[in-house]
């Protein structure tokens, strides 16, 4: 039996206009549970943001084990439209049972409609239900909107308002949960190097969302882990990505932030600077071809080799962030929010 929640929000280049309010309502929702738990009477448990699924990606996804049941969730910050109306009735289409709760700011009648008449004629023990936004919830919104990228996360307890989201009971078809204890997901079809890979990149995920949980790339879930090398994060702007390895094929582990050469003029801005940069990661920055890299060889201890990495990410994105979110003119006025940086 599964549980579906849809927000939509998959922005891996964070921008200052509104495209990052629906994931800030996302992790805001994800981590403060105990709202959608109240809600539903379930209890969320392994949460995860923007976890990939076939064809899309789950924006809120988590499960209760004890009920047999998954979550997928997502909030439109918008009245229903058509994008979100084919990709409810693509789920209800995929999803064997479940729960789907469906958030926006309010509903078409028709799309109500066609939504319930597609759980009926399904035939699938599929709940559906509908939840309203309180309006109320939009004005700290774009207040987190509007604060220096790093800040958002420290100040996410801005959306705590009361009743955030309400459940129009009326409008949904509500089905009974038949409780199945669901099994933690097994790794087939893979060998053992990629277990190993999945896992050491799972623990290395796990610690920079741990450390630097105000860097909100890191919340975002990666697929493939027991396949890559090289994870890629989005750095705040187009064309300028971080990427960090537990170990490449050159038995090198690294950091990296890479700017393509739409994006040169940061990079020159930040090399200009170099001598402080040294300063702050003890000479061992290395500047090449658009990109800016820390390597280290990786300790035979898995714990040591994410230790250091996630030290040196963490300098990085304290020195760089004001560059690579706010470089040009309109936008250095938000400089002044993050003193750490270079």
């Amino acid at each position: 039996m599964g549980l579906l929640f849809l927000i939509e929000g998959n922005v891996d280049n964070m921008s200052f206009n509104g495209s990052e309010k629906e994931f800030m309502m996302t992790l805001f929702l994800g981590y403060q549970k105990k709202i959608l738990e109240k809600e539903l009477g379930l209890k969320l448990e392994d949460v995860q943001f923007e976890k990939h699924y076939p064809g899309m990606k789950i924006d809120l996804y988590a499960s209760d084990y004890q009920l047999g049941v998954e979550i997928f969730v997502e909030n439109l910050l918008l009245k229903s439209n058509k994008t979100h109306q084919r990709k409810i009735l693509n789920i209800i289409d995929m999803i064997g049972n479940g729960v789907i709760v469906y958030i926006a700011s309010a509903f078409h009648d028709k799309h109500v409609k066609e939504l319930q008449d597609a759980v009926k004629k399904s035939g699938k023990p599929i709940t559906l239900y509908f939840a309203e936004l309180n309006p109320e919830i939009f004005a700290p919104l774009q207040r987190l909107n509007h604060m220096h990228k790093l800040k958002v996360y420290e100040n996410l307890n801005l959306l705590y308002i009361e009743n955030p989201i309400r459940l129009l009971r009326k409008e949904s078809i509500i089905q009974p949960i038949v409780a199945k204890r669901l099994k933690q997901p097994q790794d087939e079809n893979i060998s053992e190097l990629e277990l190993i890979r999945k896992r050491d990149n799972e623990f290395l995920l796990k610690a920079l969302r741990s450390r630097i949980e105000y860097f909100l790339p890191f919340h975002r879930e990666k697929a493939h882990l027991q396949k890559l090398r090289i994870i890629s994060f989005g750095a705040g702007r187009s064309d300028c990505n971080y990427y960090v390895s537990l170990s490449d094929r050159r038995n090198i582990a690294f950091v990296e932030l890479r700017f393509s050469d739409n994006n040169r003029k940061i990079y020159d801005s930040i090399k200009e600077k170099e001598n402080v940069i040294q300063g702050r990661f003890d000479g061992t920055v290395q500047f090449k071809d658009n990109c800016i890299s820390v390597t280290i060889k990786p300790s035979e201890s898995i714990e040591k080799t994410v230790e250091k990495l996630v030290d040196i990410f963490e300098k990085m994105i304290i020195a760089f962030s004001n560059y690579t979110y706010y470089f040009y003119q309109d936008k250095k006025e938000m400089w002044q929010y993050h003193e750490q940086g270079i």
